[in-house]
């Protein structure tokens, strides 16, 4: 019954390793698809295509703009009026119409009413009804801006600087990206360095433990030499589970750096951290102005200098053009239906001339906005080169320290090995070379530890002076 179980419970982990898939993993490859995955990318990737159609709509300002306009108008109760016109006769000798005014033949002269104006012989009686119950206005109109004061100009330039501010936090997110993925995978390396490290370790003591119980049961060591390497054995094996318990949760990490499923199996080609003495590192101002964030900080600069300019545009003078064509109809004038088309073209200008100070008020507000933006700049130029400076500091110090941790592992296994040599000719006790047994794994581990932090300061150093790429290095 007992073999029937562990012939299903291997059957179960087979397919649960099959069912979660495989995959060989380069520092290359890891990098891409945290690259492929990262979401903050795809962001700064939609902020490119946003800044892009911003531009394209700028663009359209200079062009003419058309537009159609309707009007209906439906009212129920029409305008009624009644009008009293004076009227005229014509005037023989200039073939005019002079005003029918009432003479008084006395004096000739004309005769004026109460109201101060003169007396005509005959008025007109016009009765009027205006209906606009299905009253409409139709159009199509053009719309041209000749002069804006530069705005327009301004506007296409801040739309260009947006673009390549997009392409720098593009930049920006990718390095950020690329350092996630070289810290995941290198932790990885480095733990599953460990584990067989600590598997070691297991095996040794095993084989130190049957030596131990050899030697017990023919009475040439005592019980308490057992019981230590007994505990030892014990003690090598719960530090190989910890490293495996880190190594389970490692490949978590790694897994959602590169946006695989948790459960997914990585097999790492890398089998080592394979390091190579830094070159010289060098930093100059010009490597810190590589940077992206350098960048967008003179980015920022250059869109307050257009804004300075927009700003001013605001009170500029302008001048535009507009053309239309407009229909009227549906109008009744006392049951006479009113219709009318035209052509009409219009041109304007605007000159601002006094607001109290308004524009420059809001000319130096948006000066002082680009002050602040170069104090930011000299500010965070400062803090890059400090940052550049201490990571090149730190990658020297982790070439130092393994160099220091190679000696200290050669020093251990020699010692290792004289202490089994002793051990097994009686000259050392079994708490020696348990001693040196633990030294061994220690100074395994801090070489392991200091070949992975090296390569995450370089990757550091890459990104503080904007060199940080997908090549593999």
């Amino acid at each position: 019954m007992k073999t029937i179980n562990y012939i299903a419970l291997l059957i179960l982990i087979v397919s649960t390793l099959q069912a979660a898939g495989q995959e060989q993993m380069t520092l290359l490859r890891a990098r891409e698809m945290a690259l492929m995955k990262n979401e903050s990318l795809k962001i700064a990737g939609k902020q490119l295509e946003k800044s892009e159609a911003q531009k394209a709509a700028v663009k359209t300002m200079r062009l003419p703009s058309f537009s159609a306009t309707g009007t209906g108008i439906y009212q129920n109760k029409d305008f009624e009026m009644e009008l009293t016109l004076p009227t005229k006769t014509p005037n023989l000798a200039t073939g005019e119409l002079d005003p029918n005014i009432l003479v008084d033949p006395s004096t000739g002269t004309p005769v004026i009413g109460p109201d101060g104006n003169p007396v005509f012989n005959m008025y007109a009686w016009l009765p009027l009804n205006v209906s606009l119950s299905g009253a409409y206005l139709a159009g199509v109109a053009l719309e041209q801006p000749v002069y804006t004061g530069g705005k327009i100009n301004a506007g296409n330039r801040m739309a260009s600087i947006g673009i390549e501010m997009a392409d720098e936090n593009i930049e920006l997110e990718r390095m950020k990206t690329i350092a996630e993925a070289d810290n995941a995978y290198w932790t990885y390396i480095s733990v599953f360095q460990k584990v067989k490290v600590a598997q070691q370790a297991v095996d040794l003591l095993d084989e130190l433990v049957k030596k131990a119980t050899d030697a017990h049961d023919v009475g040439m060591s005592s019980r308490n030499d057992l019981l230590k390497a007994q505990v030892g054995y014990n003690n090598a094996k719960l530090n190989l589970q910890k490293a495996q318990n880190g190594l389970e949760l490692s490949r978590m990490v790694l897994c959602r750096v590169t946006g695989l499923p948790f459960n997914t199996a990585i097999t790492a080609l890398d089998t080592t951290v394979m390091v190579n003495a830094p070159v010289e590192l060098v930093l100059e101002d010009e490597t810190i102005k590589q940077r992206p964030e350098y960048k967008l900080l003179q980015k920022n600069i250059a869109l307050q200098e257009q804004n300075i300019l927009m700003t001013k545009s605001d009170f500029l003078p302008t001048a535009g053009i507009q053309a239309g064509y407009n229909h009227l109809g549906g109008v009744k004038f006392s049951d006479t239906e009113f219709t009318n088309t035209s052509l009409n073209v219009l041109a304007s200008v605007k000159i601002p001339i006094f607001h109290w100070g308004e524009g420059v008020k809001k000319i130096n507000a948006a000066k002082i906005d680009k002050e602040i933006k170069e104090l930011e700049l000299g500010k965070n130029e400062q803090l890059m080169k400090l940052e550049a400076e201490q990571a090149k500091l730190n990658l020297q110090l982790a070439w130092e320290r393994i160099r220091m941790n190679e000696t200290a592992l050669e020093q251990a296994e020699e010692n290792l090995r004289v202490a089994r040599d002793n051990y097994e000719v009686g000259m050392e006790t079994i708490t020696d070379l348990l001693m040196a047994q633990t030294n061994w794994q220690q100074a395994s581990g801090e070489l392991i530890d200091s070949r992975a932090d090296f390569k995450l300061k370089e990757t550091a150093w890459l990104k503080a002076t904007g060199k940080l790429g997908i090549s593999e290095r």
